[in-house]
């Protein structure tokens, strides 16, 4: 029976994944909701809040105003019935004398002033006397600020009992302007005199008072509507002008494009009170205290995900480091790097196994890299002994061809071209320089010229100072060779460009102009691991030289391009402090 056979064809996830989806399912996701709730609640808690504001601010101005219109009626019934005031104002019209009116006025004016002293929310109380047979009003009381005359007409507000009540108007007084109510009440027991009336006044800018509390940022609007349908007073005229007839009583208006919720109350005369508040204010001013409420419970839950986050970073966290570990010896970059504990008793026991196979892994990868080396080394050996034979042959061969077709001074240079190359070639050294590498090519193509018609150009650009870089040993040798035998250039030209990339790595190219070559064929050439070359010496020697000397720093490949020239490339890199000294050069 096979162990863990449940588990098969169970998608696999990561514990990244699993540990997020906890978090989201278990933390994240009930707390999200939890706050939707409160934010829910609160949303309906301050919405019957601002609606019980509302109609506690209706209430307010109800309250004032109906305070404000017991008031002027208790004065007004003072004026008319009142012990002192009343029965002086008898005498005085019965009163014939002169002196004895003037004391009587006087006597008139103090009580009404005290009045006044006495209930700051009236002023300008007067008595407004129409003989019979008149129509203009006169003053009594003299004394009085009110002008002498009637409220007009379209300023009616209500009439209830046996007053009737205007505005708000315009105050009648003669000492400033300012909106006010009135009131006018009919002295009926001396009708036998002509008409009297009882004239009260609000207090001196006492509607001013008659504002929203706490409902100015909703930009709400306040009317005053009359009993028989007119608004009299609005607190914002460009949308509700005073003197507009009220047709709507609804809970919504739309108005000017803009909807408003309405709000009204009933007064005692059958006028009424309004309040109007723009719909998006209104759920701006429920939002917003929605919020603020929920502030709170939205701090609480944040502080809830933090630690959250918190806890579930300490967890993957060692995690982490643990895979980063494992990734890393996984790709070669550092085997030898300790697995951090996660301070987990089971995962830390299971850690030091795994240490345990970690340094026998690396005890084999030793061994192994050991004797790599070795078998390299031992390549490299081999393929230089194989070097100096081959060399010999083809050089001896030439000498050979050249002796039996002149004898000549010309001799003595071939003579030295050739020792100059087997001091180089018999060098113990594999590294070399750029320079001396260049040199051994120049004493290799006098003495191929000797038997071909070869032009041989260097070009070592710019930066003379690549040109004592540390390079492997015979490296540029057989890529001429093979441009002279196998190219068919015995004949043509044979160019070596040097160059500085902006790269940092160092460019040499080697060019010919003979028979076109096969890129492809030369890749496939390259990527095989044995030297297949017929004579033993090829591009297989050049890039097991420049991987043993550089790793996998290093590029080789060749092309043919568009203007004749077969051309390989050579890409090696430069570092100032691998700069080398001439050890075992030619001329010593």
């Amino acid at each position: 029976m096979v162990r863990g056979g449940t588990n098969r064809g169970r998608k696999q996830g990561s514990f990244a994944r699993r540990l997020v989806k906890v978090w989201v399912l278990g933390v994240a996701i009930p707390l999200v909701l939890v706050e939707l709730l409160f934010l829910s609640q609160f949303y309906r808690i301050n919405y019957r809040q601002v609606e019980e504001s509302i109609a506690g601010e209706l209430n307010r101005m109800s309250r004032d105003l109906t305070d404000l219109m017991d008031n002027m009626k208790m004065l007004s019934w003072l004026m008319e019935a009142d012990g002192t005031v009343g029965k002086n104002l008898s005498t005085y019209l019965e009163e014939e004398s002169t002196a004895k009116k003037a004391n009587l006025l006087i006597y008139l004016r103090e009580q009404i002033a005290n009045y006044e002293v006495a209930n700051p929310t009236v002023a300008n109380l007067t008595y407004l006397y129409i003989p019979k047979g008149q129509e203009k009003p006169v003053k009594i009381n003299q004394d009085s600020l009110a002008n002498g005359e009637l409220p007009a007409e379209e300023d009616f507000l209500c009439s209830w009992e046996n007053m009737t009540f205007y505005g708000p108007h315009r105050s009648k007084s003669r000492a400033g302007e300012y909106s006010c109510l009135s009131l006018l009440r009919k002295y009926r027991t001396l009708e036998e005199y002509g008409e009297i009336y009882v004239y009260v006044e609000s207090g001196f800018r006492y509607l001013d008072a008659l504002e929203l509390d706490g409902m100015t940022e909703l930009e709400g609007i306040f009317l005053i509507e009359s009993a028989d349908g007119i608004i009299r007073y609005s607190s914002d005229e460009s949308i509700v002008p005073a003197g507009t007839v009220m047709q709507i009583h609804e809970d919504e208006i739309q108005l000017n494009k803009k909807c408003y919720k309405a709000y009204e109350k009933d007064m005692k005369g059958e006028w009424k009170i309004h309040i109007w508040m723009p719909v998006q204010g209104y759920y701006s001013l429920v939002y917003k205290m929605a919020l603020n409420l929920g502030l709170v419970t939205l701090i609480v839950i944040s502080v809830c995900i933090l630690i959250s986050v918190l806890q579930w970073r300490n967890i993957y966290k060692a995690f982490a480091r643990f895979d980063e570990g494992l990734r890393a010896i996984a790709e070669d970059d550092d085997v030898g790097s300790k697995v951090e504990r996660m301070n987990i008793r089971e995962f830390d026991e299971h850690f030091e196994l795994f240490d345990k196979m970690k340094k026998n892994i690396l005890r084999l990868l030793g061994k192994a890299q050991e004797e790599e080396k070795r078998r390299r080394e031992l390549e490299v050996r081999v393929v230089l002994g194989k070097i100096n034979p081959h060399f010999l042959y083809n050089t001896l061969d030439t000498l050979k061809w050249y002796a039996a077709g002149k004898k000549d001074r010309e001799m003595m240079g071939f003579i030295t071209a050739l020792n100059k190359l087997l001091l180089y070639n018999m060098s113990r050294d594999e590294g070399t320089t750029l320079e001396q590498e260049l040199e051994a090519i120049r004493a290799y193509i006098v003495l191929q010229q000797l038997r071909y018609d070869i032009r041989f150009v260097v070009d070592m650009g710019k930066h003379q100072e690549i040109l004592q870089t540390a390079m492997p040993r015979f490296i540029l040798q057989p890529v001429v060779e093979n441009a002279i035998r196998h190219s068919g250039c015995d004949k043509g030209e044979i160019r070596i460009e040097v160059e500085l990339l902006a790269s940092g790595k160092i460019l040499i190219l080697v060019k010919n102009n003979g028979s076109p070559i096969d890129p492809e064929k030369i890749r496939q050439v390259l990527e095989q691991r044995e030297d297949v070359s017929a004579n033993g010496i090829g591009l297989q020697y050049v890039a097991r030289m420049l991987e043993n000397f550089y790793g996998s720093d290093f590029a080789l490949q060749a092309e043919r391009t568009e203007d004749g020239f077969n051309v390989v490339e050579i890409r090696i890199p430069f570092a100032a402090e691998a700069i080398v000294k001439s050890k075992g050069g030619i001329g010593g």
